[in-house]
């Protein structure tokens, strides 16, 4: 076989060796992915390793410059060489106006696909997540330890826990268990009757929520009957599949939304839509309930709030630009009892929000994108994400450095 050979020119040039463009900055420097030493192209300051400067708006309108800052993958598959001197965080989390009251206690993998849900049953001190590879996985949560895997037949498309109960959502199936905490043991009912996936769940007064794929709401009454579950009404709710169910106590209310781009207000008392919220541009993946106020998370790089005006309807409030695709929304109370918004994007981020000012705190990074939260005692939750992986965080309250 010939050899192919590459000649140099007349003048001695390498048409293989970079030459530097002093007049073009680095695209890649500018992300914080670029690893040629030389560079053709510019880097500003390459004595010192830091992250392009992005301007936020804030929720009172005024402007704010802050670093763009994306976690190394080689840090985090453990093979990166730079050391301090990467671009790219070496961490799981980034502090806003240096507000260090985060802790990541954990990572718990096993899992091979992503992550759908993580429940804590009351009283329990056993972590339970399901993911898509078809498995609970019950943690130890003092060892820190997976102590049980148990196959449930089916790609897992949601989980939650309720008081001792955990609720697994499986294609055209729901699979309840009633623990004893204590042993460890369940006692396992199965309630059939949805059609396709199920994405979403939700428990109140008695009543068990299921959204499926084809767009129908199924709602099941607990009783102490040989058949613990029965079915008392099918909703026709939606023209796709859906994505997130929550339940609004104070004013007796279910919301569901869709990837239809809509989002709907149940009365519990009659089980009948009373409102159709149509202010997304594109799929509805989360919803959450916080006293008097609905957010919502769309594919259309939005969060929008919605407040309930005094005929009981529900009005646009304010609309948060995310600049990426949100696909799950959390809430709790920080350290000092604020109330705290978790919004997780499309980017494998997620970034966490004072209520009410929408005022940036700190993104917690992840291999891939958060879909699932748990919060437990003492300041503690939980994040499982598309790797498979769960991480455990700590609220600190003495402002302690943050160990990752």
């Amino acid at each position: 076989m010939m050899a192919l050979r590459i000649s140099n020119s007349r003048s001695g040039h390498n048409p293989y060796k970079q030459q530097p463009q002093k007049n073009v900055i680095c695209s890649f420097w500018l992300k914080g992915r670029c690893f040629r030493n030389p560079c053709r192209f510019l880097h500003p300051d390459t004595s010192i390793q830091q992250p392009t400067q992005v301007p936020i708006q804030r929720f009172d309108g005024s402007i704010k410059t802050q670093p763009h800052s994306t976690v190394c993958n080689y840090w985090a598959s453990g093979s990166c060489s730079y050391g301090d001197k990467c671009r790219s965080l070496h961490s799981w989390f980034h502090c806003d106006e240096d507000n260090r009251s985060l802790s990541m206690l954990a990572r718990l993998k096993g899992h091979k696909k992503a992550i759908s849900g993580v429940g804590l049953p009351s009283g329990s001190d056993k972590l339970y997540s399901g993911a898509k590879d078809g498995t609970v996985r019950v943690w130890d949560c003092i060892a820190g330890e997976c102590v049980k895997i148990i196959n449930t037949g089916g790609e897992i498309g949601c989980l939650i826990s309720e008081g001792r109960w955990v609720f697994i959502g499986l294609p055209n199936t729901v699979k309840v268990w009633r623990l004893d905490v204590v042993t460890g043991d369940y006692e396992e009912y199965v309630v059939d009757g949805a059609v396709g996936q199920v994405h979403a769940m939700a428990v109140c007064n008695h009543r068990l929520f299921v959204g499926s794929q084809d767009g129908v709401i199924s709602v099941w009454r607990g009783s102490c009957d040989v058949n613990a579950f029965q079915l008392v009404a099918s909703l026709e709710a939606h023209a796709g599949p859906v994505l997130s169910l929550s339940v609004q106590l104070e004013r007796n209310r279910l919301f569901s939304c869709s990837t239809d781009g809509t989002i709907k207000v149940w009365d519990l008392n009659n089980l009948q839509c009373i409102q159709t919220l149509s202010g997304h541009k594109d799929a509805v993946t989360c919803l959450l309930c916080s006293n008097e106020f609905l957010f919502s998370g769309s594919l259309d790089n939005t969060i929008k709030v919605w407040f309930a005006n005094q005929a009981g309807c529900f009005d646009l409030a304010y609309t948060h630009e995310e600049g990426c695709g949100v696909v799950a929304l959390f809430g709790m109370a920080d350290a000092d009892g604020k109330p705290v918004l978790f919004s997780s994007c499309k980017d494998s981020s997620v970034r966490v929000y004072d209520l009410p000012s929408f005022k940036k705190r700190a993104t917690l990074f992840s291999r891939k994108e958060v879909v699932a939260f748990q919060s437990g005692p003492g300041g503690l939750f939980f994040l499982g994400d598309g790797a498979g992986t769960v991480s455990v965080w700590n609220w600190i309250a003495d402002q302690e450095n943050i160990h990752v």
